[in-house]
């Protein structure tokens, strides 16, 4: 209910709360973003919170929710809080139950690192916490018990945190049909309130009807922030050590992370980094728990503390004050860098970045990442239109919920009534059911499915425990000391190849004993050693996904070629190396088009087609074009700005790539989509249970991203002999 006028928001809220935020956290007032969430929850809207980070989120959601709960006098559970990251649950812990603890309500963790000692006993008889801090999948555990269900019936608010991180992905999917579920608990349909924090996204009206739904009063909250200072400065160099020295002279004796794009980078920047500073860690997923929270609690240590990481801190993770953030190699996205630059300045002093390079066109997408934050031009997020392989998840939890067999309609519409699904066709369940049938994953006795022999084969082991989560296991092997000790996770093939060989890992030498196949463990030993006897390990990577540029980047890229300069104030000498890149480009790059144009080459001609559509989208029409050019007579070359094909034999050849280019555009999708190489099935954690027509459909979407592709080519400039064609 709205405060009255007469009232002020604070004297509205129950007395205990009033106490804890008087005595307990020591406030004299709300912010704004915390005031509106307020009043939006009380008017029982879902609400999508943005706020930078440190801007006080987290205590947004959980004021008017504590406030509800005691006014209600409820002694059930009355609110979840879901995170991505265990460790953002345990970072947050803290914070929740100072709130809570003082208010008299009682809060339980439930995670994959909480000791089966520690755990609530989840049933609908016992005694229950008021609030439950979890991940999507330890909350799809007891919501698949019988014996915790019901223990749910009684939730009235979820909080979800970092809400832009679920959205893209399988988890997202996952997590909307866990909302729907939850609301289905207990006896009939009840609207249980959402609330989702998040960081700037480039779509938040989107996010927000992602997370509602249809016929829900929902609400964003976003209150612009304060402008604060911000400092940038810029370090282009093309030799390894030299960007190591560059690195080490910025953090020595400074609280500083130091971003990556992978594990393996993160691990080749850790030993000689520790040989010029001390206190250097390492963070990335490969990491074991242990040694990650090793280095989250180095900050709060005297002295000076640097982190190198990958996106693992990027999240949330309270790390108090952090005088610098490095960012070594150019930003990948818009979204990525406000993340990143939002772990410094959080106690109200100057952001401040250093982009370590290595050259003018690194230079270059550094600029064009800034610009467009200053534009506010964030990456729009996108849901997945075909999660078939999430919907195959579903409905086996479902046949284990009732182990006698449910009927075809029934199925077609339980999986219809969660959002995710709701606009499948009927026919296509049954296509889905029938495929299941022949590969013997589902069993069909008249009219009742139930799970087959297949099924219980490869899903069944340890209680069905593979249907709690959509996310793809990746192969990794524990790597293991003699006495049970994990140290981290290492690739299958850098496991499989030269038994016996020493390696550095973690910032430490290691002797890699003997591999265990069975159970996906590497033994290793500590060991002393270096130079080239020594090996780095490698990860696979996560492919066109993983090292791209995204088109809002790629855009802003196109707008400073436009422009002709940055707007940024950048030193004379990098001002002059950036110059001189432009001024090898052509002048007349116009933001939104393809611009297609032919070079001479020592034979021949080349067409250079700028696209600025990231290095996924060219990959794409790479392959589309090649399909349309004789076999054999053509090269490609691409990058995340453009493609360049060389064997033509014409002066016209300019003419002759745009109008392919427009002929694609006017191709319909799915007949492009049948050229595209098919992806394998363990691409997706249950892929294997997706016919292929359907796996063909999600390959289009989620990862070749087809859609995007043709639209970004439906304006295309064609420039011969110096003028457009």
């Amino acid at each position: 209910m709205r405060c009255s006028d007469l009232m002020t928001l604070f004297e509205s809220f129950h007395p205990s709360l009033q106490e804890v935020l008087l005595s307990g956290l020591g406030w004299d007032g709300l912010r704004p973003v915390q005031e509106e969430t307020c009043r939006a929850v009380a008017d029982g809207a879902d609400v999508v919170v943005l706020a930078p980070t440190a801007g006080g989120k987290t205590e947004s959601a959980f004021i008017p929710v504590i406030d509800a709960l005691l006014k209600a006098g409820s002694s059930g559970l009355g609110a979840i809080y879901l995170s991505p990251l265990k460790a953002l649950i345990n970072d947050q812990e803290d914070r929740i139950l100072l709130m809570c603890g003082r208010a008299g309500l009682t809060v339980a963790s439930q995670h994959g690192d909480v000791a089966a000692r520690d755990r609530w006993k989840f049933s609908a008889d016992g005694e229950l916490p008021n609030l439950l801090l979890t991940t999507p999948e330890s909350l799809e555990v007891l919501l698949g018990d019988p014996a915790s269900r019901g223990a749910f019936a009684s939730v009235r608010f979820v909080i979800i945190d970092e809400i832009h991180a679920f959205m893209e992905t399988d988890r997202g999917v996952h997590l909307r049909c866990l909302l729907d579920r939850l609301e289905m608990t207990g006896a009939g349909r009840r609207m249980v309130q959402r609330i989702g924090l998040s960081a700037t996204v480039g779509n938040p009206e989107e996010l927000l009807a992602w997370l509602s739904g249809p016929g829900r009063k929902r609400q964003l909250v976003q209150i612009p922030s304060p402008a604060t200072p911000k400092r940038f400065s810029f370090v282009v160099e093309g030799e390894f050590s030299a960007q190591v020295r560059a690195v080490a002279e910025a953090v020595r004796g400074r609280k500083a992370l130091v971003f990556v794009d992978s594990r393996s980078l993160a691990e080749r920047l850790m030993m000689p980094l520790s040989d010029l500073v001390s206190g250097v860690y390492l963070h990335h997923s490969s990491v074991s728990a242990e040694d990650r929270a090793e280095a989250e609690a180095a900050f709060d240590q005297g002295g000076g503390t640097c982190v190198i990481c990958t996106s693992t801190m990027e999240l949330g993770i309270d790390i108090g004050d952090l005088d610098l953030v490095v960012q070594y190699g150019p930003p990948r996205s818009v979204a990525s860098f406000l993340q990143r630059l939002g772990r410094t300045g959080r106690r109200g002093g100057a952001a401040e970045m250093l982009f370590v390079l290595y050259s003018p066109c690194d230079l270059l997408v550094a600029a064009a990442t800034i610009e467009s934050a200053m534009r506010h031009e964030v990456e729009p997020l996108r849901v997945p239109a075909h999660a078939y392989h999430v919907m195959v998840q579903q409905l086996f939890l479902l046949l284990k919920s009732r182990p006698g067999g449910v009927s075809r309609r029934t199925i077609a519409g339980a999986l219809r009534s969660l959002s995710p699904f709701a606009m499948v066709p009927p026919d296509t369940v049954m296509r889905l059911l029938g495929y299941l049938a022949e590969q013997e994953f589902l069993v069909c006795d008249g009219d009742l499915y139930s799970a087959g022999p297949r099924a219980e084969r490869e899903l069944g082991r340890s209680n069905w425990v593979a249907l709690v989560s959509v996310i793809h296991d990746a192969g990794g092997y524990a790597a293991v000391l003699p006495d049970g000790t994990v140290v981290g996770t290492l690739d299958p093939r850098f496991v499989g190849s030269e038994p016996g060989k020493m390696f550095s890992f973690s910032g430490r030498n290691w002797r890699l004993l003997f591999r265990d196949d069975v159970h996906k463990r590497a033994l290793v030993e500590p060991a002393s050693g270096s130079g080239g006897g020594v090996k780095r390990p490698f990860w696979s990577g996560s492919g066109m996904r993983g090292a791209d540029v995204s088109p809002t980047v790629c855009g802003a890229v196109c707008q400073i070629l436009a422009r002709g300069r940055t707007l940024l104030p950048l030193p004379r000498e990098q001002e002059e190396m950036l110059a001189g890149l432009i001024r090898m480009l052509p002048e007349d790059f116009v933001p939104g088009c393809v611009h297609v144009r032919a070079e001479p080459e020592v034979t021949g001609w080349s067409v250079v087609v700028a696209t600025f559509l990231g290095a996924r989208a060219n990959m794409v029409l790479v392959r589309l074009l090649k399909n349309r050019l004789p076999d054999g007579k053509f090269s490609m070359h691409s990058d995340p700005f453009a493609i360049r094909i060389f064997g033509w034999e014409s002066v016209d050849a300019a003419v002759r790539a745009g109008d392919l280019l427009r002929e694609l555009a006017r191709t319909d999708a799915a007949v492009l989509a049948g050229e595209l190489p098919e992806l394998p099935d363990t691409m997706w954690k249950f892929g294997a249970m997706v016919p292929r027509e359907m796996l063909a459909e999600m390959a289009a979407d989620e990862y070749y991203r087809l859609g995007d592709v043709l639209a970004g080519i439906s304006a295309v400039r064609v420039r011969e002999g110096g003028s457009e064609v």
